[in-house]
């Protein structure tokens, strides 16, 4: 039985055509850049799309596209293109008291990885940390859980978790690059 909660954040065919229509003819603007890819809102919708260079984080997407309801710490995509670029919901700005704990956090994280001395994780981290923000570590152990529902080797040590990855969509916190 389809979940209405599942039908409100599906994407129609006809919305997607209209996106990738709208793709098509250049009607988007970008709205942000990394090292391995832009992002682009896309005129008069609610979605916006990304170009990637990074092989592990399309294969990421191709794994979540249309599961929101299983993976609920990534953003909601939508489609993918089978090569580089796929189709996301907008989210939005963290408020900035989550966004300065998400930054002590990583803070932490980079002293602690470096008394380890190898390859750790975030959610290592978790249990040797008594100054984890409650929101943030409620985040990390469903974020954890989705990860491992992933089954990509070695996407926990590769996960590009920090506060310019993080957004709010829905009233809930997601995680928009990984």
């Amino acid at each position: 039985m389809i979940r209405l909660k599942q039908l409100l954040f599906e994407m129609s065919e006809s919305d997607l055509q209209r996106c990738l229509k709208k793709i098509q003819n250049k009607q988007f603007t970008i709205i942000g850049a990394g090292d391995n890819g832009r992002v682009y809102k896309i005129d008069g919708e609610d979605k916006v799309f990304k170009i990637t260079k990074e092989q592990d984080e399309y294969e990421v997407a191709t794994r979540i596209v249309d599961r929101y309801d299983e993976f609920t710490c990534f953003i909601p995509v939508y489609y993918v293109d089978g090569k580089n670029m796929y189709i996301m919901s907008n989210a939005s700005e963290l408020p900035i008291r989550i966004k300065k704990a998400i930054d002590l956090f990583m803070q932490d994280f980079a002293v602690y990885a470096r008394e380890e001395g190898g390859e750790v994780s975030i959610f290592d981290f978790i249990s040797e940390t008594d100054s984890l923000d409650p929101v943030i570590g409620n985040f990390l152990n469903a974020l954890k859980t989705d990860i491992l529902k992933l089954n990509i080797p070695e996407l926990e040590l590769d996960l590009d978790f920090k506060s310019d990855n993080i957004m709010m969509w829905n009233g809930n916190l997601v995680l928009v690059d990984w």
